[in-house]
């Protein structure tokens, strides 16, 4: 599961820096014994300790808003439903993967689902700007991923992880 949330820190540094980033976070005590997140100096640092096996089926909703007036409100870029064990345990390099292999180096998340139950981390972990789409442009964004079993906005929905990243960017 770890390895989506590159998802969200992928879509935000392409040929910008970060001036100012921060974090926050509610995650399912079912899912999870721990969950930290802090962002320090744009270099982000997360700890967990999952509570249960993480299986094929978990999903991601990604969701990449900008500021048209200084953080007062945002507006959708876009928004997309990703299968986590899907993009991970995919041959073909895209975007999501090759940001998730960017992450094996700074942390010990798994190669494949399922993901037994257990310590994982990502420490000092900044993106390489090549990673992120071209038409991500300077200003103010956040950036959501709703990490979540069954079918999204139903009974059936069992919320894993929200997590919400707000950072400013401007041209290198």
């Amino acid at each position: 599961m770890s390895k989506a949330l590159t998802i969200v820190f992928a879509l935000c540094f392409h040929q910008l820096v970060a001036t100012r980033a921060t974090g926050r976070y509610r995650f399912g005590i079912t899912h999870f014994k721990n969950f930290t997140l802090e962002i320090i100096n744009n270099t982000l640092y997360m700890d967990m300790i999952t509570a249960k096996t993480i299986h094929r089926g978990l999903k991601v909703l990604i969701d990449v808003q900008l500021s048209l007036d200084k953080g007062k409100s945002y507006q959708r870029l876009f928004a997309h439903i990703l299968d986590c064990c899907a993009v991970v345990s995919s041959v073909k390099t895209n975007l999501f993967k090759s940001s998730f292999e960017s992450m094996l180096k700074r942390g010990n998340f798994m190669y494949n689902c399922p993901v037994p139950a257990g310590v994982y981390f990502l420490h000092d972990w900044k993106l390489d700007s090549h990673l992120v789409p071209h038409y991500m442009l300077p200003g103010d964004y956040c950036v959501t991923a709703h990490f979540f079993y069954g079918k999204h906005k139903s009974k059936q929905e069992d919320v894993v992880l929200d997590l919400d990243v707000y950072a400013l960017l401007r041209a290198k």
